[in-house]
């Protein structure tokens, strides 16, 4: 069942939803950019008319625009300025609002998600689109549901993962690379490194520890440890915005499965405009199969970055500043390779957004989990 998102006439039933949002910049200044996307708090979509933005107090000219995404300034903040000198406050949408908390009425109930504005232009996202919180589950019916306090949609194919997202409605999907990138970079663009459900005994900015993946419930050889979902005693550092109402175990716990990226022989296919896989003209090449780095990459353009694609070697131009804190990268030659990212528990400090393994086909199932992603 899809979930009508414009239907205006609906307002009188979740008028006891509106919630003001105050929340910072969703990006730092840099003295260039005037189009800025908020999402914050995860109800990106606001009320035509409510959106207010001021720094140090006072009012900024800024321009609507009709997605209820984006915003622009007249002119772009100084970069020397702080992103969270500035207030932004707007209402939210009410079936918006409804959707990101899991009160949908005749909907989705006790799902949650969060609205990620695509501010790294990624191809075919669109102006955003809506990521599970929670890693996906079964809803007994063999169909992907976001919810906290369930199992874990475990050991699955990304074959199977991408039928139990497309089986819960035409705007489903599972989770793109370039969506999970968008995240991955705003995190880093933060200078938020993500801990996770990890196991390990160097604690640093991507590892969690032992203790904590134990007061969750299980430990290291547990498996009910790290493939169950639980919204109690989960400490913020392991949300991608490190608060409360961030997405969840992007690190650690299980891999999640990744639509869009293929790794076929050492090239990588990514999605078209039309979702069908094309030559990218990047080539990866590793020294072996499993824990070996990347060891040559034939692109550094700007498609690295829009797949995520990390090089140790310093000439690649573009190292993400928490992978050099240590993120597995898993690159099989001789072989198609589905993409997943996020590291397991098992991985300790090799687990991170930018982890990357394609060692897999897309049969394999160990330790391999997926999120929903669905289009505004």
């Amino acid at each position: 069942m899809d979930i009508n998102m414009d239907n205006y006439c609906e307002y009188g039933k979740y008028n006891h939803l509106i919630k003001l949002q105050k929340e910072p910049l969703f990006l730092k200044p840099d003295s260039t950019r005037t189009r800025y996307p908020i999402g914050w708090n995860g109800c990106s979509r606001y009320l035509s008319g409510t959106l207010k933005v001021t720094y140090n107090g006072l009012p900024c000219n800024i321009f609507e625009e009709k997605n209820g995404v984006f915003f622009n300034f007249d002119v772009a903040p100084d970069s020397n300025t702080n992103y969270d000198d500035y207030e932004v406050s707007y209402m939210t949408r009410p079936l918006d609002y409804a959707f990101a908390t899991g009160t949908v009425e005749g909907g989705y109930p006790k799902e949650e998600y969060f609205l990620f504005p695509n501010w790294n232009n990624a191809l075919g996202e669109g102006d955003a689109f809506w990521i599970g919180k929670w890693q996906a589950s079964n809803n007994g019916s063999n169909i992907a549901q976001s919810k906290s306090g369930v199992n874990l949609w475990n050991d699955i194919s990304r074959d199977d993962a991408i039928l139990a997202c497309k089986n819960k409605g035409s705007k489903f999907s599972m989770v793109t690379n370039r969506e999970w990138v968008s995240i991955a970079r705003w995190c880093d663009h933060h200078e938020i490194h993500v801990k996770g459900n990890t196991y390990g005994s160097n604690t640093n900015n991507l590892d969690g520890d032992g203790a904590t993946l134990v007061n969750v419930g299980g430990g290291y050889n547990a498996r009910s440890g790290y493939h169950f979902v639980t919204g109690d005693a989960i400490p913020d550092t392991w949300n991608h915005n490190l608060l409360p109402n961030g997405i969840h175990n992007m690190v650690g716990n299980v891999w999640e499965w990744v639509d869009g990226l293929e790794n076929r022989n050492g090239e990588i296919y990514i999605y078209d405009e039309n979702n069908q896989y094309v030559d990218s003209e990047i080539s990866v090449l590793s020294s072996g199969t499993g824990n070996t780095y990347i060891k040559d990459i034939t692109n550094t353009t700007e498609a690295i970055l829009n797949e995520g694609i990390a090089n140790t070697v310093s000439t690649n131009g573009y190292i993400p500043s928490n992978l050099d804190k240590a993120c597995g990268l898993y690159i099989g030659n001789g072989q198609i390779g589905a993409l997943s990212r996020g590291g397991s528990s098992f991985n300790g400090i090799n687990a991170g957004l930018w982890a990357f393994k394609t060692d897999d086909g897309s049969g394999g199932v160990w330790w391999t989990g997926f999120r929903l992603a669905r289009k505004i």
